[in-house]
């Protein structure tokens, strides 16, 4: 035990010191890259700093301390002023930001830089970097700050686009760099492959059990009227076009009356068009048999039985007149020839004669005339009779009368021409019934509501944060207190298009399966949504993952000495893991143990800020 407790305080320690190690600004034992090398060779005092900056820096904007530079030049905030350092030849294009500027080229500057923040205590102001312990003794209980050298820097890199939680968060730009290997194993910092690991994950939230929309009738009179019956009590099981209610209704007894009349009156139409289609038909064997030609004998043999009526005794009275007109012009054009009459009198008959023809050939064409006018208007009253029906028909079938209720009309006894039966068009149960027996009820008026209860909704409400990891088709189990060893299995049917405005959730519906009717409406339960079972995910320990206040943290390893820390959103967690649902790849290294050390380093850093608040820790 005593050794334990040794162990434990001297990790404490270890963790205390490198805390402490944020606050003074890392030294180096000599200047960071190529390029810094070059500046430095030769040189008197810093590369860098105020005194080389293309923009002077004052103070009259403040002190940025995000950036640990006044607000005057800061590129990163104010990204106007890059042109300027441009401009003036004062640009580091290796890390986006100006050479004066670049504590990762030449980290000397930050302490001409830090002389500048009026608010900076003596000392917390980073110097020379040249006296670096690269190989500091172990930590041990009761050592402080002065007897140990900075052995942790905080560097900036390219930004590494994950998923985030933040998109504004810049700590992605950041690398912490150890000054030797060793100081990782003395710090207590331990590293864990990424690994995929079977995890089952749901979510539970509070659910309402609802009627299926899609098999929810409500039934209302199309006419109305009193209510003469209603023998359909609530709770009844009823089937399709079972009867309903009865009701009295005036409107249906006089569109049936109306019905009656327009099918008596096409009988009338379709009788009289019968008896004009046949004169027409006779009519025009008269005038095939009744031409100028014809034998008066012939003629009428065979018109004898043709009801032709007004018309063939016309016709026949000229087509005499015709023949006497002819049989005169003949006596008159013989007498003629034997000189027993005069001129005048053979001139004479054969005017007449031309008349007679010309009578005989109008009367024919009147005749014709006539009875195809006469034809073609009782055609016309018969298809007008019967769109007034068919128009009648459909006012009845608005009214919701079937084509066999709409036959039986006119057969039917009298007191049963305003009766209007309700039925039902589909299968279920009633679950509201407001209707009385001699009540007078509107079109507008519910009468029933029917439900089929064989499958129910269950409508839940998931916080945004957990929409990344619903989808169509999950697995739901909802059980009810009131109701105990009793689950009902459904899946996630439809995830709302919107946010509620006032609960800030979004309304999640699935089917459940009802077959023994156990489920009813308004149920308040808990519903467990399952996200995945037994399924392999991505996963990280625990540990590893720290937040800085607006994003969860891990810190990734890139080398022996340097970890990046990224971005990550995580999912469900169980037995000490976490798992990552954006982020992190298989077989990537992070940190768990110790990785608080490295999120404290970046916060005290002050990079990030002005994007989050800092959390003092997970």
């Amino acid at each position: 035990m005593e050794e334990k407790t040794r162990t434990g305080l001297t990790t404490f320690c270890t963790l205390l010191v490198l805390l402490s190690l944020a606050g003074c600004k890392k030294k180096d034992n000599g200047v960071s890259g190529r390029k810094a090398t070059e500046a430095t060779k030769g040189a008197p005092g810093p590369s860098g700093g105020p005194a080389r900056s293309a923009v002077k820096p004052t103070l009259d904007q403040g002190w940025c301390n995000g950036h640990g530079v006044p607000e005057s030049v800061c590129t990163r905030c104010n990204a106007s002023l890059i042109a300027k350092f441009k401009e003036g030849g004062d640009w580091c294009a290796e890390h986006g930001l100006p050479e004066s500027q670049c504590t990762v080229c030449h980290p000397e500057i930050e302490a001409e830089w830090a002389k500048l923040n009026p608010a900076a205590k003596e000392e917390n102001r980073r110097g020379d970097a040249s006296g670096v312990d690269r190989d500091p003794a172990p930590l041990t209980f009761g050592d402080t700050l002065a007897d140990h050298k900075t052995d942790v820097r905080i560097e900036r890199a390219n930004r590494l686009l994950t998923g985030s939680q933040d998109p504004l968060c810049q700590v992605e730009e950041l690398r912490v760099r150890f000054v030797d290997p060793s100081i990782i194993d003395k710090a207590g910092i331990e590293v864990e492959r990424v690994r995929l690991r079977p995890m089952s994950a749901t979510i539970a939230v509070p659910a309402e059990v609802e009627f299926e929309a899609t098999r929810l009738t409500r039934l209302t009179p199309r006419v109305s009227g009193v209510v003469l019956e209603a023998p359909v009590n609530i709770g009844a099981d009823v089937e399709v076009d079972e009867l309903m209610a009865v009701v009295d209704s005036p409107v249906l007894g006089e569109a049936k009356s109306q019905y009656i009349e327009r099918a008596q009156n096409l009988k009338l139409a379709e009788a009289d068009a019968t008896r004009i289609n046949t004169i027409f038909h006779g009519v025009q064997r008269m005038l095939d048999v009744c031409n100028p030609q014809a034998e008066p004998d012939m003629v009428r043999e065979a018109l004898a039985e043709s009801p032709v009526g007004e018309a063939k005794a016309k016709l026949l009275r000229a087509h005499a007149a015709l023949l006497l007109a002819r049989s005169e012009a003949a006596r008159e054009a013989t007498l003629l020839e034997k000189k027993l009459n005069s001129a005048r009198d053979y001139q004479a008959a054969q005017s007449a004669l031309a008349a007679a023809e010309a009578d005989f050939v109008a009367i024919r064409e009147e005749t014709a005339f006539n009875v195809e006018r006469e034809r073609l208007a009782a055609e016309r009253t018969v298809e007008v009779a019967r769109s007034a029906l068919e128009s009648a028909g459909r006012r009845l079938h608005i009214l919701g009368l079937s084509e066999e209720q709409i036959g039986r009309i006119g057969t039917e006894p009298d007191d049963l021409l305003s009766r209007f039966e309700l039925r039902s068009p589909v299968a279920g149960r009633v679950i509201e019934r407001t209707v009385a027996v001699g009540e007078s009820v509107e079109t507008s008026d519910v009468l029933f509501v029917l439900a089929d209860t064989s499958t129910m909704w269950l409508m839940a409400d998931l916080y945004e944060r957990d929409l990344i990891q619903m989808r169509i088709g999950l697995p739901v189990s909802f059980t009810v207190d009131g109701m105990p060893g009793a689950s009902f299995e459904g899946k996630v049917t439809w995830i709302s298009s919107q946010v509620d405005g006032r609960t800030r959730t979004v309304r999640v519906r699935a089917d459940l399966p009802n077959p023994d009717g156990l489920l009813r409406a308004k149920m308040f339960g808990r519903a467990r949504i399952v996200l995945h079972d037994n399924e392999e995910v991505v996963t990280v320990p625990a540990d590893a993952v720290q937040t800085d206040g607006c994003c969860q943290l891990v810190f990734v390893r890139e080398s022996d000495t340097v970890f990046q820390p990224r971005k990550i959103v995580l999912g469900a967690d169980a037995n000490g893991v976490v798992e990552v649902l954006k982020g992190l790849q298989e077989d990537e290294l992070v940190a768990s143990i110790g990785s608080f050390l490295m999120k404290t380093e970046i916060l005290k850093s002050n990079i990030g800020a002005g994007c989050c608040e800092v959390d003092a820790g997970r």
